[in-house]
């Protein structure tokens, strides 16, 4: 899976299953999963290790065994913690999938309020409950599910969806108000505007005053507010999404590596392998032969 994406553009599942699964493993010091939303809800749930993911402006420390929620459209990302290896398996479905074929009191009081953001469910599902392991328990058979694809895996894959969704509503409360403050929604939109742009325009030059006027603010402005939802620098960010898509280039075609520095916006090969190696750990040239 290529884990360089911002806006999903991909299709998850097919119109009849709309449901997606898939795994990935990451050795430390790689990045694991880049910041993204869609607008399909989705389960994280780590296997092995530990890392931190990151659901609009808050911060996750997951232990194997633990997962995460991502409501609809929120912001997510995460890095490993620590020096040891990270995998997490994640289950993907669009809303469709529990919505009612007509308007009933499952829609009404437990699917809207959950997708509308009117009602304030937990991010990181831990252990700390009986009902969170049972939770955690559907996502574990969910998953088995979908691996072994066993007689009836969709139907029961949608049963097991529908009563993890019962549980974490559950375990939610009404928000009082809106899910957030204006500002704050004000905020992360102009935040996916410039990521947007950034995904279409990343092998072009790339200048802060650009970015900023996008938004209408000025480059210090836009710099602090980059980095308090992000976590890094605009230049930062667009550096590790440059060496993201050559990282795709150099396991999925032959193109030399100037090519491909050029091809995801470096002008100064030195400069790309040196960003490279910060981000990998490696020239491009070693994870090419490792990665094939």
């Amino acid at each position: 899976m290529n884990k360089a994406v911002l806006k999903e553009d991909r299709i998850h599942g097919t119109p009849l299953y709309p449901i997606s699964y898939y795994e990935i493993s990451c050795p430390p010091g790689e990045p694991l999963l880049e910041l993204h939303w869609h607008e399909e809800l989705e389960f994280l749930m780590v296997t092995e290790g530990r890392a931190v993911f990151r659901v609009d402006m808050a911060d996750y420390e997951v232990q194997a065994g633990e997962a995460i929620f991502v409501n609809t459209g929120e912001l997510h990302s995460g890095y490993i913690a620590g020096d040891q290896p990270c995998s997490f398996k994640a289950i993907v479905f669009h809303p469709d999938l529990i919505i009612s074929g007509s308007y009933d009191v499952t829609q009404e009081k437990y699917v809207a309020p959950l997708i509308q953001k009117r009602l304030s469910v937990p991010s990181h599902l831990t252990t700390g409950s009986d009902i969170e392991n049972e939770l955690l328990g559907d996502l574990r058979r969910i998953i088995e599910l979908n691996e072994s694809k066993e007689p009836a895996f969709e139907l029961a894959t949608k049963g097991l969806l529908l009563m993890a969704i019962a549980k974490l509503t559950v375990l939610g409360e009404p928000r009082m108000g809106a899910s957030s403050s204006p500002a704050e929604y004000h905020r992360i939109a102009r935040l996916k505007t410039v990521l947007n742009y950034v995904q279409a325009h990343y092998s072009d030059p790339i200048r802060l005053k650009e970015l900023a006027a996008l938004v209408s603010m000025s480059e210090a402005h836009f710099c602090r507010l980059f980095k308090e939802i992000t976590t890094k620098t605009p230049i930062a960010y667009i550096n590790q999404y440059r060496v993201q898509q050559a990282a795709l280039l150099l396991t999925t075609t032959d193109k030399k590596m100037m090519e491909i520095a050029l091809d995801v916006g470096f002008s100064n090969s030195s400069y790309f392998i040196g960003i490279f190696k910060q981000y990998y750990g490696c020239t491009p040239s070693f994870y090419r032969s490792r990665e094939r």
